[in-house]
Protein backbone atom coordinates (compact mmCIF):
# COMPACT_ATOMS: atom_id res chain seq x y z
CA UNK A 1 0.00 0.00 0.00
CA UNK A 2 1.24 3.72 0.49
CA UNK A 3 4.66 2.03 2.19
CA UNK A 4 5.56 2.26 -1.72
CA UNK A 5 5.81 6.12 -1.42
CA UNK A 6 9.13 5.23 0.33
CA UNK A 7 10.24 3.78 -2.93
CA UNK A 8 8.76 6.62 -4.96
CA UNK A 9 10.75 9.05 -2.68
CA UNK A 10 14.22 6.87 -3.23
CA UNK A 11 13.38 7.70 -7.19
CA UNK A 12 12.62 10.70 -7.02
CA UNK A 13 16.06 11.79 -4.95
CA UNK A 14 17.55 9.84 -7.92
CA UNK A 15 16.09 12.76 -10.22
CA UNK A 16 18.04 16.20 -10.84
CA UNK A 17 14.19 18.11 -9.60
CA UNK A 18 14.30 21.58 -8.50
CA UNK A 19 12.52 21.20 -5.27
CA UNK A 20 12.06 24.84 -5.09
CA UNK A 21 10.06 24.39 -8.71
CA UNK A 22 6.33 24.91 -8.63
CA UNK A 23 3.37 23.24 -9.81
CA UNK A 24 -0.30 23.22 -10.56
CA UNK A 25 -2.49 20.92 -8.95
CA UNK A 26 -4.10 19.16 -12.30
CA UNK A 27 -7.76 17.23 -12.10
CA UNK A 28 -5.32 14.13 -13.56
CA UNK A 29 -3.42 13.93 -10.45
CA UNK A 30 -6.19 13.73 -8.26
CA UNK A 31 -6.60 10.52 -6.35
CA UNK A 32 -9.03 10.51 -3.14
CA UNK A 33 -7.16 12.55 -0.48
CA UNK A 34 -8.14 15.96 1.20
CA UNK A 35 -4.43 17.47 1.34
CA UNK A 36 -4.42 19.84 -1.65
CA UNK A 37 -6.96 20.32 -4.10
CA UNK A 38 -7.05 20.96 -7.99
CA UNK A 39 -5.77 24.49 -9.21
CA UNK A 40 -3.62 24.71 -6.11
CA UNK A 41 -0.08 25.52 -6.83
CA UNK A 42 2.75 24.45 -4.63
CA UNK A 43 6.56 23.97 -4.87
CA UNK A 44 7.65 20.36 -5.35
CA UNK A 45 9.23 20.75 -1.75
CA UNK A 46 6.23 21.35 -0.25
CA UNK A 47 4.28 18.47 -1.97
CA UNK A 48 7.03 16.49 -0.97
CA UNK A 49 6.28 16.45 2.56
CA UNK A 50 2.44 16.63 1.92
CA UNK A 51 3.31 13.19 0.40
CA UNK A 52 5.61 11.74 3.22
CA UNK A 53 3.71 12.97 6.26
CA UNK A 54 0.17 12.89 5.18
CA UNK A 55 0.35 10.10 2.62
CA UNK A 56 -1.09 12.54 -0.06
CA UNK A 57 -1.75 10.17 -3.35
CA UNK A 58 -2.49 13.28 -5.33
CA UNK A 59 1.16 14.83 -3.70
CA UNK A 60 2.93 11.78 -5.29
CA UNK A 61 0.95 11.92 -8.79
CA UNK A 62 2.22 15.52 -8.87
CA UNK A 63 6.04 15.43 -7.90
CA UNK A 64 5.96 12.15 -10.28
CA UNK A 65 4.51 14.10 -13.46
CA UNK A 66 7.07 16.91 -12.29
CA UNK A 67 9.68 14.88 -13.36
CA UNK A 68 8.84 14.90 -17.02
CA UNK A 69 8.12 11.37 -17.13
CA UNK A 70 5.28 8.88 -17.73
CA UNK A 71 3.80 6.81 -15.21
CA UNK A 72 5.16 3.44 -16.95
CA UNK A 73 8.63 5.47 -16.83
CA UNK A 74 9.08 6.07 -13.31
CA UNK A 75 7.42 2.81 -12.39
CA UNK A 76 9.95 1.49 -14.16
CA UNK A 77 12.64 2.85 -12.29
CA UNK A 78 10.87 2.02 -9.31
CA UNK A 79 11.37 -1.60 -10.32
CA UNK A 80 14.66 -1.04 -11.40
CA UNK A 81 15.76 0.23 -7.76
CA UNK A 82 14.28 -2.48 -6.47
CA UNK A 83 16.88 -5.22 -8.17
CA UNK A 84 19.62 -2.76 -7.71
CA UNK A 85 18.76 -3.28 -3.54
CA UNK A 86 18.01 -6.56 -3.95
CA UNK A 87 14.61 -6.60 -2.94
CA UNK A 88 13.52 -9.21 -4.60
CA UNK A 89 10.20 -9.87 -3.48
CA UNK A 90 9.10 -5.91 -4.03
CA UNK A 91 6.72 -5.10 -7.19
CA UNK A 92 5.96 -1.81 -8.18
CA UNK A 93 2.85 -1.00 -10.20
CA UNK A 94 2.31 2.61 -9.43
CA UNK A 95 3.82 5.24 -7.15
CA UNK A 96 1.11 5.87 -5.24
CA UNK A 97 0.34 2.35 -3.55
CA UNK A 98 -3.45 2.58 -4.60
CA UNK A 99 -2.87 -0.47 -6.06
CA UNK A 100 -2.89 -4.37 -5.02
CA UNK A 101 0.02 -5.07 -7.35
CA UNK A 102 2.31 -3.26 -5.54
CA UNK A 103 4.00 -5.56 -3.19
CA UNK A 104 6.70 -7.10 -1.01
CA UNK A 105 7.62 -9.08 1.68
CA UNK A 106 7.91 -8.51 5.39
CA UNK A 107 11.68 -8.24 5.12
CA UNK A 108 12.27 -6.96 2.02
CA UNK A 109 9.56 -4.16 3.43
CA UNK A 110 12.01 -3.71 6.26
CA UNK A 111 15.13 -3.08 4.34
CA UNK A 112 13.30 -0.78 1.96
CA UNK A 113 12.75 1.19 4.67
CA UNK A 114 16.26 1.12 5.97
CA UNK A 115 17.41 1.69 2.72
CA UNK A 116 15.03 4.96 1.78
CA UNK A 117 15.99 6.17 5.63
CA UNK A 118 19.81 6.76 4.26
CA UNK A 119 18.36 10.04 2.60
CA UNK A 120 18.46 12.51 5.20
CA UNK A 121 15.60 14.08 3.38
CA UNK A 122 13.51 10.96 3.87
CA UNK A 123 14.46 10.81 7.76
CA UNK A 124 13.87 14.11 8.09
CA UNK A 125 10.39 14.15 6.65
CA UNK A 126 8.98 11.34 8.13
CA UNK A 127 9.80 12.00 11.85
CA UNK A 128 7.41 14.95 10.98
CA UNK A 129 4.54 14.85 13.08
CA UNK A 130 2.62 17.88 12.08
CA UNK A 131 3.27 20.10 9.18
CA UNK A 132 1.83 23.34 7.39
CA UNK A 133 1.76 23.15 3.42
CA UNK A 134 1.33 26.41 1.65
CA UNK A 135 -0.48 26.24 -0.99
CA UNK A 136 0.92 29.29 -3.59
CA UNK A 137 -2.28 30.73 -4.49
CA UNK A 138 -4.25 29.20 -1.19
CA UNK A 139 -4.83 29.25 2.44
CA UNK A 140 -2.30 27.54 4.68
CA UNK A 141 -3.52 23.72 5.70
CA UNK A 142 -1.95 21.52 8.83
CA UNK A 143 -1.46 18.04 7.68
CA UNK A 144 -1.05 15.44 10.57
CA UNK A 145 1.80 12.59 10.23
CA UNK A 146 -0.07 9.03 9.71
CA UNK A 147 2.39 7.50 11.85
CA UNK A 148 0.46 7.78 15.11
CA UNK A 149 3.27 6.71 17.34
CA UNK A 150 5.01 10.11 16.26
CA UNK A 151 2.10 12.07 17.52
CA UNK A 152 1.74 10.13 20.62
CA UNK A 153 -1.98 9.33 19.74
CA UNK A 154 -1.04 5.36 20.65
CA UNK A 155 1.09 5.89 23.84
CA UNK A 156 4.27 4.74 23.74
CA UNK A 157 7.57 5.43 25.24
CA UNK A 158 9.95 6.44 22.41
CA UNK A 159 11.39 9.65 21.86
CA UNK A 160 10.39 11.58 18.31
CA UNK A 161 13.84 11.81 17.32
CA UNK A 162 13.81 7.79 17.57
CA UNK A 163 11.03 6.99 15.47
CA UNK A 164 11.10 6.87 11.47
CA UNK A 165 8.31 5.14 9.49
CA UNK A 166 5.45 4.59 7.06
CA UNK A 167 2.23 3.38 6.82
CA UNK A 168 -0.13 1.70 4.38
CA UNK A 169 -3.38 0.40 3.65
CA UNK A 170 -5.76 -0.08 0.83
CA UNK A 171 -8.54 -2.54 1.45
CA UNK A 172 -6.50 -5.78 0.31
CA UNK A 173 -3.79 -5.30 2.42
CA UNK A 174 -5.31 -4.41 5.86
CA UNK A 175 -3.51 -1.93 7.70
CA UNK A 176 0.33 -2.09 7.20
CA UNK A 177 3.32 0.13 9.06
CA UNK A 178 6.88 -0.42 8.95
CA UNK A 179 9.10 1.62 11.83
CA UNK A 180 12.74 1.87 12.79
CA UNK A 181 12.60 2.69 16.61
CA UNK A 182 15.57 2.95 18.68
CA UNK A 183 16.21 3.02 22.44
CA UNK A 184 18.03 4.64 24.95
CA UNK A 185 21.05 3.29 24.25
CA UNK A 186 20.71 3.70 21.02
CA UNK A 187 20.70 0.31 19.32
CA UNK A 188 17.74 0.60 16.50
CA UNK A 189 15.39 -2.38 15.21
CA UNK A 190 13.01 -2.23 12.34
CA UNK A 191 9.46 -3.76 12.81
CA UNK A 192 7.17 -4.68 10.02
CA UNK A 193 3.22 -5.03 10.32
CA UNK A 194 0.63 -6.44 7.77
CA UNK A 195 -2.68 -6.87 7.68
CA UNK A 196 -3.49 -5.51 11.13
CA UNK A 197 -7.08 -5.25 11.55
CA UNK A 198 -7.73 -1.68 12.73
CA UNK A 199 -5.23 1.82 12.18
CA UNK A 200 -4.65 1.70 15.53
CA UNK A 201 -3.79 -1.96 15.72
CA UNK A 202 -0.76 -1.72 13.63
CA UNK A 203 0.81 0.81 15.66
CA UNK A 204 0.22 -1.08 19.09
CA UNK A 205 1.42 -3.81 17.53
CA UNK A 206 4.55 -2.57 16.00
CA UNK A 207 5.02 -0.68 19.42
CA UNK A 208 4.83 -3.82 21.38
CA UNK A 209 6.83 -6.11 19.24
CA UNK A 210 9.88 -3.69 20.04
CA UNK A 211 9.63 -3.29 23.50
CA UNK A 212 9.47 -7.20 23.66
CA UNK A 213 12.84 -7.31 21.72
CA UNK A 214 14.49 -4.61 23.53
CA UNK A 215 13.51 -6.19 26.82
CA UNK A 216 14.43 -9.76 25.68
CA UNK A 217 17.25 -9.49 23.21
CA UNK A 218 21.04 -8.69 24.46
CA UNK A 219 23.31 -6.47 22.12
CA UNK A 220 27.13 -7.86 21.30
CA UNK A 221 28.32 -4.86 23.82
CA UNK A 222 25.40 -5.49 26.29
CA UNK A 223 27.20 -7.13 29.92
CA UNK A 224 25.85 -10.74 29.89
CA UNK A 225 25.64 -11.42 26.44
CA UNK A 226 29.19 -13.46 26.79
CA UNK A 227 27.08 -15.93 29.34
CA UNK A 228 24.87 -16.40 26.25
CA UNK A 229 24.60 -19.81 24.71
CA UNK A 230 26.11 -20.46 21.18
Amino acid sequence: ASITKLMTAMVLMDLPLNWTSTTVILDADMAGDHHVNAGEKFTLEDLWHVALIGSSNTSINALVRSTGMTTDQFVALMNAKAKELRLFSARFDEPTGLSDKNMANALDTAKLLIDALKFDKVYTTVQTGEYYSHPLNGKAKRIWTTNWLLTNWVPNNFKVENIAGKTGYIDDSGYNFVVSLTNEKKYSITVVVFGAATNEDRFNEARDLAQWTFGHYLWPDDPGYENLAE
